[in-house]
């Protein structure tokens, strides 16, 4: 029987022709790229001695012979199914976390199959030929092509499992590779004068490639280096492979000015050059540009990161031009010891934040050091105490009692908000508000500060005489066009009387929040009262205080601490409290802390006291019992 190789003869050409291509073209050598790159390259081979073994049988070429080309054939096609299970699983992100028997039992097979292939000369378990040098199948035949179809439908299976990883197209055609190998097996299996099975393998390998892999998907478009994506893959092997690495970082200086000054075309044309000039003085590390005007250079030999070192310091600072315009360049240059104890891929992200950061700061190259790392990680995670602390609202409420002149009494209060965790103890809020408003928790912590003071007041018997507990603001809270209905049905959901809460909020809120206005309006109509904070410093705006419906101005304790050393500020003072009263609003002084500035203080129309003098902020129970204390026994000082 002669056997009909022409369809293999049209694959042999059209998967070498693919080969070429993706070999040239500029892929990402991550795990999943290398492994494709395999099966390609053992597709054309096997395809080729496919070719060549049909030549040998129908040619009856010498035996010897013919069974050397038949078993390299076998060896290199049984490869296939295994690598294209490896394949699979590193597309889905599992390779360093799949289970020992994903990883044994595939090598058992291939081992198993690879003996019985190897043996075949002698005891024609594959394949032998008969007296007439006719091929035949052995008794094991279709037994290892069994298992050779167990490791795809494997592969298929491992897909479907993990298929939350993969694309839509992925997860539809790693099966059909599968049905398109079966399919082509039972058509040979009845009709085996037709070699069928090699070019359905090469069908299956060009599907995969034009639906699962996008050459360019990993390559930055602008500079043709590789992109963020290439390089959270590219981390995430080296950190599960627990393979030491360091990093350069090039922050471009200036490209925002430029941008603005010049052109956005002239600023990429900037960010283009710069990577063609790292592209030509790097050849053994991996470029990626991260952001749009910095760059990351990883090596995993500290010789190759002081080589590329050195030469960025002469390459820098850079002259481009463009048609009449010639601008010099100049970077931040920052960079890592040789680092084995990376967590994450965004772990890495932060701490070139971090190193960057360090390197603008000082206007030179910076260096990560591991104490870097340890100060980074320690920072890391008080930041996720404080987010769990918010999302849980697990916050505690402290109230600062304030004094009122007139009625010599403590009939207010300031909230405040502390954050005690088991592993830090109290946090600064100087630490966790600046970082619950970059986060965007600041609305969520505001809110549950809110129902904290409600609950409060709904919970504790105050003196009639109490009027009302205040509580701050941001600039993000007041942005906020829900924020009144937000409040009014906290309000109702306690019972509380909306006069019992009121609202501090600062002069640059009021300049930064058009919402504000329309906020407060909604809110005083409720009857609930506003004062501005920190009034006097900072961005001073005195038609804030006319145009909006406050009823109190705080006094920063910071002019009443310049007002000890300079007599201009004691003059200062002296005329935002006639300024304040002149416009019918109350006034509360912040900072009160020795009996010197009582005395001083004591001359002006002061409403309210409020400082370390009086009470410092004091936790809800203390606050109760001092209410109920020193109302009664306080002599006005």
């Amino acid at each position: 029987m002669l056997f009909d190789y022409s369809f293999n003869i049209t694959a042999l050409t059209f998967i070498s022709v693919l080969a070429i291509y993706y070999h040239i073209s500029p892929i990402f050598p991550n795990r999943a790229n290398k492994l494709f790159s395999r099966l390609l390259i053992e597709t054309t081979f096997t395809v080729s001695l496919d070719i060549a073994t049909f030549f040998c049988i129908n040619n009856k070429v010498y035996l010897p012979v013919n069974y050397i080309v038949n078993i390299i054939f076998f060896l290199i096609q049984w490869i296939i199914p295994y690598h294209f299970l490896k394949y699979i699983i590193a597309l889905t992100k599992h390779e360093f976390n799949i289970k020992s028997i994903t990883r044994i039992l595939p090598t058992m097979i291939i081992s198993f199959n690879y003996a019985l292939l190897l043996s075949t000369p002698f005891t024609h378990l594959i394949f032998y030929f008969d007296n007439e040098m006719n091929y035949v199948h052995g008794k094991l035949y279709f037994f290892s092509l069994f298992l050779e179809m167990f490791l795809l439908v494997w592969g298929a299976g491992f897909s479907i499992k993990k298929r939350n990883f993969l694309t839509k197209s992925q997860v539809i055609i790693i099966p059909l590779y599968i049905v398109i190998g079966t399919i082509a097996t039972v058509i040979q299996t009845i009709i085996p004068s037709i070699s069928i099975i090699s070019a359905s393998i090469c069908l299956s390998v060009f599907l995969m490639y034009i639906t699962l892999l996008n050459p360019t998907a990993y390559i930055d478009t602008m500079t043709n280096v590789y992109n963020r994506m290439a390089f959270n893959e590219y981390i995430y092997t080296l950190i599960a492979k627990k393979v030491p690495f360091n990093f350069i970082v090039i922050d471009i200086a200036g490209t925002s000015k430029i941008n603005s000054l010049i052109s956005e075309n002239f600023g990429n044309h900037v960010i283009k050059k710069i990577a063609l000039e790292l592209k030509s003085i790097i050849s053994k590390s991996l470029i990626f540009r991260i952001e749009g005007d910095r760059f990351i250079i990883i090596s995993e030999k500290d010789k190759t990161k002081l080589l590329t070192l050195k030469k960025l310091e002469t390459l820098f600072p850079l002259t481009i031009s463009k048609n009449d315009i010639r601008v010099e360049i100049d970077v931040h240059i920052a960079f890592s010891d040789t680092l084995s104890d990376i967590k994450s891929t965004s772990e890495i992200i932060e701490l070139i934040t971090f190193i960057c950061k360090k390197a603008k700061n000082s206007l030179s190259k910076s260096r990560l050091h591991l104490d870097n790392i340890y100060e980074y990680r320690y920072n890391k995670a008080i930041h996720d105490a404080i987010s769990f602390a918010i999302e849980n609202e697990e916050i505690e409420l402290f109230l600062q009692p304030i004094y009122c002149k007139k009625n010599n009494q403590f009939n207010s209060a300031e909230a405040l908000c502390r954050i005690n965790t088991k592993q830090f103890g109290y946090i600064s809020p100087s630490v966790f508000i600046p970082y619950a408003e970059r986060k965007g928790l600041i609305n969520q912590l505001s809110l549950t500060m809110i129902k904290k003071v409600c609950n409060y007041l709904c919970d504790e018997e105050l003196p009639s005489f109490f009027k009302n507990i205040s509580i701050n603001l941001s600039v993000i809270d007041c942005l906020d066009p829900t924020l009144p209905k937000k409040i009014i049905n906290i309000l109702k959901k306690y019972n509380i009387k909306n006069n019992q809460i009121s609202f501090e909020v600062t002069e640059s809120t009021a300049s930064n929040a058009p919402q504000l206005e329309k906020t407060m309006t909604l809110l005083v109509k409720e009857g609930i009262s506003f004062s501005m904070d920190d009034f006097g410093t900072g961005y001073a705006n005195l038609d804030s205080v006319l145009r909006l419906p406050f009823s109190i101005a705080k006094i920063d304790r910071a002019l009443l601490l310049l007002a000890q050393e300079s007599k201009k500020y004691k003059v200062l003072i002296s005329s935002l409290t006639n300024l304040i009263k002149n416009i019918d609003l109350e006034i509360v002084i912040e900072g009160v802390e020795t009996i010197n500035q009582i005395e001083f203080l004591s001359n002006l129309e002061i409403d309210y006291y409020q400082g370390y003098y009086y009470s410092e902020p004091l936790s809800i129970k203390d606050f109760t019992q001092f209410i109920s204390k020193q109302n009664n026994q306080f002599n006005g000082k």
